[in-house]
């Protein structure tokens, strides 16, 4: 390896980026190259030395100063300070501008424009790696950026806009077409501010700005990311009200195309604009009210309401163009919206055409309906129908389950044997099967088995086995028992420390573990069965009273006993009704195991608990299991009630727990409910709620924590799963509606949750049909959260009254809530008081 070479590796492995730029400075052209040359190969000697989940990023900055100093063309250059190995995600910029600018002072303008280019077009969001390097190239070389969305974003994250900034008047103006502008500076106060600030200086165009904000805002957006122009636009109005004016009509008809399908704040913000103009154009005036007229938001139709209404007053010609308008409000969800359409539908002038609003009659309820029928026609709604609004389509009855897949069939070679410990089993019914196989065949043939399982065990990699950690699971007990039985590790010292205890396995878990431990210690201590008794028979994990008989049956010829926790987990899979004939059979044992067997089938197999749940409102959910002890230490632990709040490994197998405890799907439930707490790890890598639904029915005695659970869930920033969970349960039939809507309340007056969340939650379920569940669910809720008096409403509750009102009507509720009767019957007009008149009305009627 020639000497310069050698020289830059050395520094390079040293990690010395500033000896790397001042030692390739001093190469001539031929050693510039062949460091060049060699670079690649070095990376990749470097890379060698680590392991392959390590990074390199400490010689990072030492290659990076190394090629751009010796690598002659720009492509090059470029290439090589982007490659993997010198960033990671969790690396930052490299924080080398200095240095590597440093580096190519010799270089010419033509060169380094090309360079800037290429590295820009390099450009990746978020984290925008090698931006500060770009930036101040593009600075240096003052040529105009290339287009690319991703410096624009990190430009405006780097710093806040200045006057004398070489980018500004490149760059600014890609601000409103860039995207991922609008969800970077949507809480970044200070860019409007200075924009603002900047523009009445005079050192930005200000006319620039603002057709920039209309332009974004036509462009779409959601609210978010629109957060930032609508702010920065407010700032740049005018505040001369003749200014204002003229800059108002210059956008009008940008801002009457925004109203039908602008994000809230965007509609709010061209309504309130347009309102300031008493001269707009007739046709812009109808077009405006058209596309504002039709919105679900309450609050942005009741304003263009109020302009329409100052409108008709001022120009009493535009009152018939208008009443189109006006007759979309009819379908509103509000019945406060409805209430003020009609009230100014009937100030109409005299001779206003009116068949619009007669055709748009059966839309409002009947009382209203009748008000406008009176003057303009019209059919008025069935009083008991809710207006002419069909519901949507209502849950079809939940289709029959899919039957459950036959179990696998048994190993009965030991080459089947192997594969399967090869590949692990992750599903219960495979573990059954290669433990029942593990069994049966050591039994009969030992060394092949050990034969079998040697060369699989050899390429196994698990380090916890031979240290002092707990086996938790059962790849490690089935690992260590082949092992022991082939002679292949020292790991038969002490193996009952390697059991977590119960106090933080829990009841199913102890139970399903220690079978495992079971097959360990009869391997150890030469006593292992030739069976296995408590392998199931059925798909759901039920044993055949009669097959576990015959079981017992040739245990006892054999001479063998079976082990405690296999004895104890036959039983629990036992169904609830016992043959007559397997008791007749049983009765024929002899061996301890078999008369005990015997007995208890006599006596109708294990008994069943009673469970319940204590009185609960906040914290964890805790269940109560009552049942007569049974005297077997594994039966009595599973029907144990967990802790408050479960051991850290509690969960860890619930999926295979109603295999585990087919006959009692009541326990089960109860030893899920520790994993309903908000803080517990399953919440922290995302809760399965729809597995949490096939474990706890609702409809059980743990209505009130599934409640707390679902009200919770549905608030949660990706809310999907809770979606479906909600959506199943009502198709099923088990949503607890009632416990669901009374936490809703509790929640939302404790600040647990917001009500604005748990709405838009249920009008999605209201939008698959699930109506009647939900009203079941606000009707609950109402009594919770109606203010008493002095009290102020909770944000939102106008919004659930509304959805109430509605779901009230399809679902033909006429039961009356105090509460909402209370609240309706205040003085006021706010819109909370009136939706409570207009629902409590319904249900009175």
């Amino acid at each position: 390896m020639p000497s310069a070479t050698k020289r830059i590796a050395a520094l390079i492995d040293e990690c010395d980026a500033l000896a790397v730029a001042g030692a390739v400075r001093d190469l001539d052209a031929a050693d510039r190259r062949a460091v060049a040359r060699a670079l690649p190969g070095h990376l990749k000697e470097v890379r060698s030395r680590y392991e392959p989940w390590d990074d390199i990023l400490g010689h990072a900055p030492a290659f990076r100063a190394a090629g751009a100093g010796t690598m002659t063309g720009a492509t090059a250059v470029a290439a090589w300070l982007n490659r993997r190995e010198f960033s990671t995600r969790w690396s930052g910029d490299h924080g080398d501008t200095d240095l590597l600018l440093g580096l190519w002072d010799d270089r010419d303008d033509a060169w380094l424009a090309d360079l800037a280019r290429r590295l820009t077009l390099r450009l990746r969001g978020p984290r925008h790696v090698g931006l500060d390097l770009v930036l101040a190239l593009l600075a240096d070389t003052g040529i105009e950026p290339p287009e690319h969305d991703p410096l624009v974003v990190g430009w405006v994250a780097s710093a806040p806009p200045r006057a004398k900034d070489p980018l500004l008047p490149f760059l600014l103006p890609r601000v409103f077409e860039a995207d991922g502008v609008g969800r970077e500076l949507r809480d970044r106060s200070s860019w409007p501010r200075t924009l603002a600030t900047l523009a009445a200086r005079g050192d930005v165009d200000r006319r620039l700005l603002l057709d920039g904000c209309v332009r974004r805002f036509l462009r779409g957006g959601t609210a978010l990311d629109l957060r930032f122009f609508v702010c920065l636009h407010g700032l740049l109005m005018p505040d001369d009200p003749a200014a204002r004016e003229r800059e108002i009509s210059a956008h009008a008809r940008d801002y009457a195309r925004l109203l039908p399908t602008g994000p809230g704040t965007v509609a709010d913000l061209a309504l309130g604009l347009l309102r300031e103009v008493p001269a707009l154009p007739s046709e812009l005036v109808v077009e405006a009210l058209d596309g504002v007229l039709f919105r679900p938001e309450a609050g942005l139709v009741r304003s263009g309401l109020s302009w329409l209404e100052r409108t008709v007053q001022r120009r009493p010609g535009l009152a018939a163009s208008c009443a189109p308008a006006l007759a979309r409000a009819f379908g509103h969800e509000s019945y406060a919206v409805q209430q003020r359409a009609v009230r100014i539908a009937l100030r109409l002038p005299d001779g206003v055409d009116g068949r619009a609003l007669a055709d748009a009659v059966p839309l409002l309820p009947a009382d209203l309906g009748a008000q406008v029928a009176a003057r303009f026609s019209g059919d008025v709604a069935d009083p008991g129908a809710g207006g002419d609004v069909p519901p949507p389509p209502a849950f079809v009855p939940a289709p029959p389950r899919e039957p459950l897949p036959p179990l696998p069939s048994p190993i009965t070679t030991v080459a089947e044997l192997a594969e399967a410990v090869d590949a692990f089993p992750v599903g219960w019914a495979d573990a059954e099967r290669m433990m029942a196989g593990f069994v049966q065949l050591t039994w009969d043939d030992a060394d092949a088995v050990k034969a079998a399982l040697k060369p699989v065990l050899q390429s196994a990699f698990y380090p916890g086995l031979e240290s002092d950690q707990r086996w938790r699971g059962p790849r490690e007990w089935m690992m260590a028992t082949g092992l022991l039985l082939t002679g292949s590790g020292p790991l038969s010292e002490g193996w009952r420390r390697r059991l977590p205890p119960a106090r933080v396995l829990g009841g199913p878990n102890l139970l399903y573990l220690s079978r495992c431990a079971e097959l360990y210690a009869a391997v150890e201590d030469g006593t292992l069965p030739p069976l296995l008794l408590a392998a199931p028979t059925e798909p759901t994990g039920h044993l055949d009273p009669l097959a576990l008989v015959e079981r017992l049956e040739r245990l006892q010829e054999a001479g063998a006993d079976p082990g405690p926790a296999d004895l104890q987990q036959a039983l629990l899979r036992l169904p609830r009704e016992i043959d007559p004939d397997a008791v007749k059979r049983a009765s024929a044992l002899t061996s301890s195991a078999g008369r005990a067997v015997a007995r208890l089938l006599a006596d109708g197999g294990l008994p069943v608990p009673e469970v319940s749940m204590r009185p609960f409102e906040r914290g964890a959910p805790e269940p109560v299991i009552n049942v007569p002890p049974t005297g077997l230490p594994l039966v009595d632990a599973v029907f144990t009630a967990p802790p408050k709040h479960g051991g850290d490994d509690h969960g860890w197998f619930r999926a295979t727990w109603p295999r585990l405890l087919p006959s009692h799907p009541e326990v089960v439930a109860a030893h899920v409910l520790p994993l309903l707490v908000e803080g517990r790890y399953v919440f922290e890598v995302g809760a399965p709620v729809e597995e949490v639904i096939e474990l706890v029915p609702g409809d059980g005695p743990f209505a009130e924590a599934v409640g707390h659970f679902l009200a919770r869930q549905l608030t949660a920033r990706r809310s999907g799963r809770a979606d479906l969970a909600l959506h199943t349960m009502a198709v099923r039939g088990d949503l607890p509606a009632g416990a669901f809507g009374r936490h809703i309340g509790r929640l939302v007056l404790d600040g647990d949750v917001r009500l604005v969340r748990i709405i838009d939650a249920l009008e999605r379920a209201v939008d698959v049909g699930a109506y009647a569940a939900v009203w079941q669910t606000i009707a609950a809720a109402l009594p919770v959260l109606c203010p008493e008096p002095g009290k102020r409403p909770v944000h939102g509750l106008d919004r659930l009254i509304a959805l109430g009102l509605r779901t009230a009507r399809w679902s033909n509720a006429r039961t009356r809530i105090p509460e909402l009767d209370a609240l309706a019957a205040r003085k006021g007009s706010t819109n909370v008081a009136r939706e409570a008149r207009a629902l409590s009305t319904h249900l009175a009627g």
